[in-house]
């Protein structure tokens, strides 16, 4: 299962590379975002209130948006662990971490949990300004890791925007997804929804031996070995917990525990 995750995220990551690369020659005019499901976001309101669509967003953009909720419906967060390219990035740069320093660093748990808020706050602000102040114009690019790493600083950043990027991804090697559990507005959108999705992790407790070794590997510091199935908002289905658990059947797939 973790070599086919490998593969699927290889495949997505070097999608976006290649896109890259071609903005970069002018072969395209498109980047990343012409592709990214939060500008279906971006555009609601605008294409609600002037039956238009904003600064380069297209009906792509609202597709791809829809077609994130229902994956999120059915599969909980599973875009951020097998599809969505920065998300493969923060990942490897975690396990490169864990390689150099011997361990993950983690926050206390109550300061955890008020900065996963933040998610929201970052989600009300894009939207908001993007919205007013910006005037439609994709301001938050000059924020955005994903943007600014995958155009190289293209159209839309500012001179601070590279150093940014290098911090918030960076921050990957110390905190695990640090940009993804506490400021990625993508993420937040999805909250809700990955509560209840469908495909979730079943513990069978007559065959668990309560070792913890799922809770170790887990990088969202999910308690699996504490829950009969993992609801939890951040879980990602990335299975790595099914992989490492020493018992076989102790935790499996399941859809609505099934």
């Amino acid at each position: 299962m973790r070599v086919l995750r490998t593969v699927v995220q290889l495949v997505f990551l070097g999608g976006v590379i290649a896109l890259m690369i071609r903005g970069l020659t002018g072969a395209t005019p498109n980047t990343c975002e012409t592709y990214c499901p939060f500008g279906g976001m971006a555009a609601i309101f605008p294409l609600a209130k002037y039956k238009m669509y904003t600064c380069r967003l297209t009906e792509l953009n609202v597709s791809l948006m829809v077609s994130l909720v229902v994956l999120t419906i059915a599969t909980k967060k599973s875009f951020c662990s097998w599809v969505c390219p920065l998300g493969t990035v923060l990942e490897w740069l975690h396990r490169a971490g864990r390689k150099i320093f011997g361990r993950s660093f983690h926050l206390p748990t109550t300061a955890d949990r008020w900065l996963m808020n933040l998610r929201y706050v970052v989600l009300a602000a894009a939207l908001g300004l993007t919205w007013t102040i910006w005037g439609g114009d994709l301001g938050f690019r000059a924020y955005d890791p994903f943007y600014i790493l995958f155009t190289w600083g293209g159209h839309g950043t500012a001179a601070f925007s590279v150093y940014l990027a290098i911090v918030l991804i960076g921050a990957a090697l110390f905190v695990p997804f640090f940009w993804c559990r506490y400021l990625c507005p993508l993420g937040a959108t999805m909250d809700p929804l990955s509560r209840y999705g469908g495909l979730r992790i079943r513990r069978n407790a007559g065959v668990c031996t309560d070792c913890g070794a799922c809770d170790e590997i887990c990088p969202h510091r999910i308690p699996v070995s504490q829950v009969a199935e993992v609801t939890a908002r951040n879980c990602t289905n990335c299975l790595e917990c099914v992989v490492e658990c020493p018992e076989k059947g102790a935790l499996e797939l399941s859809c609505y525990g099934k």
